[in-house]
């Protein structure tokens, strides 16, 4: 949730009255309280909550091109913004990562380390879904900063 939505969101309730206004911050808190709205939070690990350095991170395709984030969303100054991952404590092994997403097969995928997002001064922030308790975002990286962070999956 982005400042733009919470004051287009605060000038709806005021031109339609209190009423909408209760129910419009119920909205709000929960959708700030999910991360991500519409998607329910799995147990494993608290939405928000930045992963530490040294946690492994996996991404489906070749995510060291540049047509693997062609339609993800940027910030003012052209930063990536919640570029969707898998990330787990280090020594977690890659294959087992892609193995708790319960929502698609992944076939090709890259892996990194949530410690070069933070070195080019990104943030790796946990967003866990319904089905995909590792689910990850990175935010606040270059285009060419993110595709330099991958690296391939060995017999893969």
């Amino acid at each position: 949730m982005n400042v733009a939505s919470i004051v287009s969101t605060s000038r709806f309730v005021r031109s339609r009255g209190r009423a909408w206004a209760g129910a419009a911050c119920l909205l709000l808190a929960g959708m700030a309280q999910a991360g991500v709205p519409g998607h329910a939070v799995e147990k494993g690990q608290p939405a928000g909550k930045q992963a530490p350095k040294g946690w492994i991170m996996v991404r489906a395709g070749a995510a060291n091109t540049s047509a693997n984030y062609a339609k993800e969303e940027r910030d003012i100054n052209g930063k990536l913004q919640q570029v969707s991952v898998l990330c787990a404590p280090a020594g977690t092994r890659p294959e087992d990562l892609v193995a708790t997403d319960r929502t698609r097969t992944w076939n090709k995928y890259m892996q990194g380390r949530v410690t070069s997002v933070v070195n080019y001064g990104g943030v790796v922030l946990k967003d866990p879904l319904r089905n995909n308790p590792r689910h990850c975002l990175i935010n606040g990286l270059a285009l060419r900063q993110i595709k330099g962070i991958w690296h391939e999956v060995p017999g893969r």
